[in-house]
């Protein structure tokens, strides 16, 4: 009976022991695969590559105007003064179009002109109703990959004062458009840019360094040399990509 007591005992004890053995191997076995887990390494990597403006834009605006008294507007009538001034306007807009073409624009690269009126009351101190300002105002939006060119619509605009003619012009704002042809240049030195960091980090730690695990591109952005923001008030533009990359770390 003793004798049958012990073989229990020796028997629940060993299967006790094998239990706290196998426990104890999968417990090993998690902490080592979460260790392999975590031998991981995140680097980033930059490039930046500067460009130049391939097309720009910028408004012409140019008006005709006439202050008539209160009397004279009434008799005249806006049916007759207004398309005086278009005519005006029109004239206008055909030298414009020729300083434009002799800049080096051509037809395709001006716009249509569009036209609007707006009249102005002036009162005197007693707040009687002395005299109407009629004004037709026009613009067109010059848009061309000569950038230079672009680029001294002001000044020529400026010019045709000695004709009689207000012309102003609206800000230039330049475009980079062409990042497309780029981005693979750049995505490759960002990734060896990476690749170079992650692997004098390993170094350091001294472990090799494995495979990719992921990689995120990252978003461009483009940005006017010089500046932290804005990307259309200069020629020279900065183009900036940074990717990230985890590797996995070999002991």
């Amino acid at each position: 009976m003793k004798q049958a007591h012990a073989s229990k005992y020796i028997t629940v004890a060993f299967i006790l022991a094998a239990g706290m053995a196998l426990s104890g191997y999968l417990l090993s076995f998690t902490i080592y695969r979460s260790q392999v887990a975590n031998d991981i390494i995140s680097v980033k990597g930059l490039a930046e590559k500067e460009v130049k403006a391939d097309w720009a834009q910028v408004p012409i605006y140019f008006s005709r105007s006439i202050m008539l008294s209160k009397q004279e507007y009434d008799e005249t009538g806006q049916q007759i003064i207004v398309p005086r001034l278009y005519k005006k306007i029109e004239a206008d807009h055909i030298v414009i179009k020729n300083e434009l073409i002799t800049l080096g624009m051509t037809e395709d690269e001006i716009s249509n002109i569009e036209l609007w009126t707006k009249s102005e009351d002036f009162r005197g101190e007693d707040g009687r109703h002395t005299d109407t300002k009629v004004i037709v105002q026009g613009n067109i939006l010059v848009e061309s990959t000569k950038v230079k060119t672009v680029s001294a619509v002001d000044g020529a605009m400026s010019r045709l004062m000695s004709q009689g003619i207000t012309a102003t012009t609206g800000s230039e704002k330049y475009h980079f458009s062409k990042l497309n042809d780029i981005k693979p240049e750049m995505i490759r030195k960002a990734m060896a840019a990476a690749r170079v960091a992650a692997k004098e980090l390993a170094g350091n730690t001294g472990v090799k360094l494995g495979r990719i695990k992921s990689a995120n591109q990252g978003r461009f952005s483009i940005v006017d040399k010089g500046e932290d923001y804005g990307d259309t008030d200069r020629i020279d533009k900065k183009v900036r990509v940074v990717t990230e990359i985890k590797f996995y770390l070999d002991s």
